[in-house]
């Protein structure tokens, strides 16, 4: 997938990094005093500069070098960490663990669903490593056997079982999200 990505930037053809904001990613902004955010997958960081404009200490991954340098020049007043990482790597994503159990969101816009095989269980050990108590985990995943080119998907059971009991599912906030809550 990563080839795939890096194709795709480079032509333009990036339909999941539009600047618009998503309506789930709007809502919980909203509805919670601002903490600490991390953004797995965060493209070229239209959503981490939306949090920290509100108020969050973000921090943004993504494993493509060219593409955090473009969110990086698009961030005028450095309010966001930017991150060349590998999601399933805890130690790339939060080197020194300066992270570890005080995030209080987690937001994946379409980076689970495109990582494959035992590589997602990486993503799990990250995610739960971060995540304090009443952590919000915010995920946009598509179904398995979606149309179209791109990602495999994930179904939600499969996620629940990835994610296993430490975190109790919330009210899918719209189709194709999914909304967890650290217990």
């Amino acid at each position: 997938m990563q080839t795939l990505y890096r194709v795709l930037y480079r032509i333009g053809v990036t339909p999941w990094d539009g600047p618009g904001i998503p309506a789930p990613l709007m809502a919980e902004a909203g509805s919670a005093p601002p903490g600490i955010a991390v953004d797995l997958g965060c493209g070229t960081g239209h959503q981490a500069r939306y949090l920290a404009s509100r108020g969050w200490s973000v921090t943004a991954v993504d494993y493509l070098t060219e593409v955090i340098v473009t969110a990086r020049s698009r961030d005028l007043d450095g309010s966001v960490i930017w991150r060349v990482a590998d999601v399933t790597d805890l130690a790339a994503v939060d080197p020194g663990s300066r992270l570890a159990g005080r995030v209080t969101l987690v937001l994946d816009n379409g980076c689970l669903h495109g990582i494959t095989g035992r590589r997602r269980g990486g993503w799990a050990r990250t995610v739960g490593a971060l995540a304090a108590p009443g952590c919000v985990l915010l995920i946009r995943a598509a179904r398995r056997g979606h149309r179209g080119a791109g990602p495999r998907g994930i179904e939600p059971a499969e996620l629940a079982s990835l994610l296993g009991n430490g975190w109790l599912p919330a009210p899918l906030p719209a189709p194709g999200w999914h909304r967890y809550v650290r217990s």
